[in-house]
């Protein structure tokens, strides 16, 4: 019996840990909300680490937010055209290691403010519109940045302050700008589409005096009149594609088992700008990127893994609910007529 007593109380004792180790904080600064916190920053500032924090779409945004312990933090998505969760910044400080970002609409940056190196990083889900920054001394260790619509990805200096990431993979996103980087021994660049990406390189290695990065998998989709060249120094592309909508031309990629300038035939794409409700990035029946990347997988973003690319940037394995037409004028008495549309993701 004291044994069994013993058991019991050891029980109880880890659950209790266990729920207080990982709490869910609610926050949502629409007016009249009933969330636990109005406020993001203040949801932070009261959270311990391994908390998950849950922040509500809003029309308002909310404002510049400072990461200075390890936390989930889970946004409705980035681009339901109806409800969307807003941040201008995300800035990870010390102790930010074992961070989670996802379903967010970054409409600045996110980026690194630390003398010493985090890591354990995850950016997923979300839209940045301008740069995910790995600019301080310290920098990130071991990245997952997946799934996400970002304008840029580091800056390409050799500067001691800036790229200062490693142990990185880049996959399933879909950039509009370039990927800068320096440490390419440790990164890993694919399955990506480049929409209309920059003009003199998409990817480009500042440490590409010690070396090449190879890049497999992207899709590299322009829409310009003029002779685009993808081949920076230091950049090698296997299994790639690209392709240009325009009246200009591409250069062929350095490296192997690339298709220069062949189209896709993504279910639909009708031009380099991202659109949350009309583009779908499958391949069609036919496609030349089917089964034409590394290891037989498809090129692009859909390869077959666990995870799945999601336009509107819900959180995979969140449930989402959402009405889709509802009756605006009914008799007394009279039903009320809903479609309601769920997504588990």
């Amino acid at each position: 019996m004291k044994t069994k007593q013993l058991l019991l109380l050891s029980t109880t004792m880890l659950f209790a840990f266990i729920c207080h180790a990982q709490t869910t904080i609610t926050v949502d600064n629409s007016i009249g909300s009933h969330a636990q916190y109005s406020d993001l920053q203040s949801a932070i500032s009261a959270a311990s680490n391994g908390d998950i924090i849950q922040v509500h779409p809003s029309e308002i945004n909310y404002g510049n937010i400072t990461i200075d312990k390890e936390l989930t933090l889970i946004g409705f998505g980035h681009s339901d055209p109806d409800k969307e969760t807003k941040v201008t910044d995300f800035v990870l400080t010390a102790n930010a290691s074992n961070v989670s970002i996802s379903g967010f609409h970054v409409t600045d940056d996110i980026y690194t403010n630390s003398t010493t190196t985090i890591s354990n990083l995850k950016i997923e889900n979300n839209i940045i519109d301008s740069t995910l920054l790995f600019n301080s001394a310290g920098g990130a260790n071991t990245v997952i940045i997946r799934g996400n619509i970002i304008y840029q990805i580091g800056s390409g200096s050799t500067s001691s302050n800036s790229d200062n990431y490693t142990n990185t993979i880049i996959s399933n996103n879909i950039i509009t700008h370039y990927i800068g980087l320096k440490n390419h021994q440790s990164i890993t660049i694919k399955n990506n589409v480049f929409l209309s990406p920059n003009n003199s390189y998409p990817v480009y290695n500042a440490g590409d005096a010690s070396g090449s990065i190879t890049v497999q998998n992207n899709i590299f989709y322009y829409n310009s009149s003029g002779v685009l060249n993808p081949d920076a120094d230091g950049v090698i592309f296997e299994n790639c594609l690209t392709y240009n909508i325009g009246t200009g031309s591409v250069i062929a990629l350095n490296g192997s088992n690339n298709l220069d300038n062949q189209n896709p035939n993504f279910v639909s794409a009708s031009d380099t700008t991202f659109d949350s409700e009309t583009d779908d990035y499958h391949l069609q029946a036919g496609s030349p990127a089917i089964g034409n990347g590394i290891g037989g997988v498809d090129m692009g973003i859909y390869d077959g893994s666990a995870f799945t690319f999601n336009n509107f940037g819900y959180t995979n394995g969140i449930p989402t609910v959402k009405i889709t037409n509802i009756t605006d004028r009914i008799a007394p008495n009279a039903n009320l007529s809903v479609t309601i549309n769920t997504n588990a993701n």
